[in-house]
C-alpha cells in the first residue's frame, strides 16, 4: 500500500463503470490512488462517518438518491472533503449545477477517464484547499472586524468618560481659580494694609531696622499678589477662545508706550521702525503680549545701563514662495521683533525661559510666568514665538502671525522711527 496514495471513496452503483475508472487511473503514475467503493449513498454515508478520505467521486444516479439531491446530500454531510460528481453525457446541466453549489468539478462518464480523471481530482482537492483558506481568511477578517468593533466601541466609551473626567476639572479649576482671586488675595491686601500701618508707626518711632523687615513684609505680599495675577490670567488665556481680527500693530505699540510711565524717555528709549504691517490676531492678547515683550526688555538690563529697545517687522514663508517671487506683500507671515540691550540669556535656557515659574536671575524682580503667558496667547492666536540671545550681548525676542493684508506704503520704504 502506498503511504502517499490518494484515498478516493467511488460511490457508483454500476459495477463495469467503476471498473473502467479504476483500471484507467491505475494505468498512470501520478502517486497512486486508493478506492474505497460503495453503490449506494447509505454504504458511502457509513463510510464517510467510520473513515477519512481526501476525495468523493460522486455518480448523480443511484439506487437510493438521484439527481440534484445526491450532491446536496453530499455537501451537507461532508462539506469540507472536495467532491467531483460523475454524471451522463445527458446530464451535462446537472454537474454545471453541482459545481455552482459547491462541487469541484464534474465528469462525464466513459468520456474523460485516465489522466483527464486524475487531474480533476487533483485539482478538485486543491481547489478545496484554496477555498478552505479563504473562507479561513475571511473567517479571521470577520473576527478581526468585529475585534476592530469592539475596540472602537471600548475606545469611544473611554474617551468619553475622560472628556466627562475632563470636563469635570477644569469645572474645578475654574472654581479654583475664583476662590484664588477672592480668598487668597484678601488675605494679601490686609496683610500689605497692616504692614503699612506698621510702617508708619515704625517711622514715627525712629527704629529703621523695623522699617526694613516691614519694608520686606509689603514687597512679598506685593510680589505674592502679582504671582496670583500672572497665574490666573495664564489660566483664563489658556481656557479661552481668542477672536482673530486685523490688528494695527503700530497704533497698539504707540498706545501701550504712551499708557506707561516706565516706557518714557528719557529714562528709556524705545524705537519702532515702521511702518508695521496689520497682523492677525486678537488685540486684547496681543497688548499683553507686547507689554510683556516690553517690560521684560526694559527690566534685565545691567546696572547703570539705560534700556534701549528697538520694535521691527519683516515678512517671512516658503523659500520656495521667496524663490518665486521676492516681493514681501506675497508672503502671508509676519515676524515681529523685539530686541534690546539686556544682560542676555544662556542658549541652553531658551527653551525653558518660557515655561512656567522660570526665572533666571533671582537678582531681578517678576514672577516667571510673563513668557508663559506670551507663548501661550501667540500659540492661542495660531503663531509662533522665539527668540535670540547670547550672555552680555542683548537679547531679541520674535513673534510670528499671519499677515492681515499688505499695510505697507506702496513706495516700499521703512517710515519714521518713533
Amino acid at each position: 500500500m502506498n503511504p502517499n496514495a490518494v484515498r478516493v471513496l467511488l460511490v457508483e452503483d454500476s459495477p463495469s463503470d467503476a471498473l473502467l475508472l479504476r483500471e484507467s487511473l491505475s494505468e498512470i503514475d501520478l502517486g497512486g490512488f486508493e478506492f474505497t467503493h460503495v453503490e449506494r449513498w447509505t454504504a458511502a454515508l457509513e463510510c464517510l462517518r467510520q473513515n477519512q478520505f481526501e476525495v468523493l467521486l460522486l455518480d448523480l444516479s443511484l439506487p437510493d438518491v438521484t439527481g440534484r439531491d445526491t450532491f446536496l446530500r453530499a455537501r451537507a454531510e461532508a462539506p469540507h472533503l472536495p467532491i467531483v460528481v460523475l454524471t451522463g453525457e445527458t446530464n451535462e446541466e446537472l454537474g454545471l449545477d453541482a459545481v455552482r453549489h459547491g462541487v469541484q468539478d464534474y465528469l462525464i462518464k466513459g468520456q474523460t477517464y485516465g489522466r483527464y480523471t486524475a487531474r480533476a481530482i487533483r485539482y478538485a482537492i486543491e481547489r478545496k484547499q484554496v477555498e478552505d483558506a479563504l473562507l479561513r481568511t475571511e473567517q479571521a477578517l470577520r473576527e478581526s472586524e468585529r475585534q476592530l468593533r469592539e475596540s472602537n466601541t471600548d475606545l469611544e466609551r473611554r474617551v468619553a468618560e475622560r472628556t466627562a473626567s475632563l470636563e469635570e476639572t477644569i469645572s474645578d479649576l475654574e472654581d479654583f481659580s475664583h476662590s484664588i482671586t477672592h480668598d487668597l488675595r484678601a488675605p494679601l491686601r490686609a496683610i500689605r494694609s497692616f504692614a503699612q500701618i506698621l510702617g508708619e508707626e515704625c517711622l514715627a518711632c525712629g527704629r529703621p531696622k523695623a522699617q526694613e523687615h516691614i519694608h520686606r513684609i509689603t514687597s512679598a505680599a506685593a510680589r505674592m499678589d502679582r504671582l496670583i495675577q500672572d497665574v490666573l490670567q495664564y489660566s483664563r488665556l489658556a481656557r479661552s477662545e481668542l477672536r482673530l481680527s486685523p490688528v494695527n500693530v503700530q497704533e497698539l505699540l504707540r498706545g501701550i508706550i504712551e499708557s506707561y510711565p516706565a516706557f518714557q524717555p528719557p529714562q528709556v528709549e524705545i524705537q519702532i521702525n515702521g511702518p508695521l504691517p496689520r497682523m492677525l490676531g486678537n488685540e486684547a492678547a496681543l497688548t499683553q503680549c507686547f507689554s510683556n515683550l516690553l517690560g521684560n526688555a526694559l527690566k534685565f538690563v545691567a546696572p547703570g545701563t539705560r534700556p534701549q529697545v528697538r520694535v521691527w517687522a519683516e515678512r517671512v514663508g516658503d523659500p520656495k514662495a521667496e524663490t518665486r517671487d521676492p516681493q514681501p506683500a506675497t508672503l502671508s507671515i509676519v515676524r515681529l521683533s523685539f530686541a534690546d540691550n539686556g544682560i542676555g540669556i544662556p542658549k541652553d535656557a531658551h527653551e525653558r525661559i518660557f515655561k512656567m515659574f522660570q526665572r533666571l536671575d533671582k537678582s531681578y524682580d517678576g514672577t516667571g510666568v510673563g513668557l508663559t503667558v506670551v507663548r501661550k496667547a501667540v500659540e492661542k492666536m495660531g503663531g509662533k514665538v522665539g527668540l535670540e540671545s547670547e550672555p552680555g550681548r542683548g537679547s531679541r525676542f520674535w513673534i510670528e502671525l499671519k499677515a492681515a493684508g499688505d499695510s505697507m506704503p506702496s513706495n516700499g520704504q521703512e517710515g519714521p522711527n518713533e
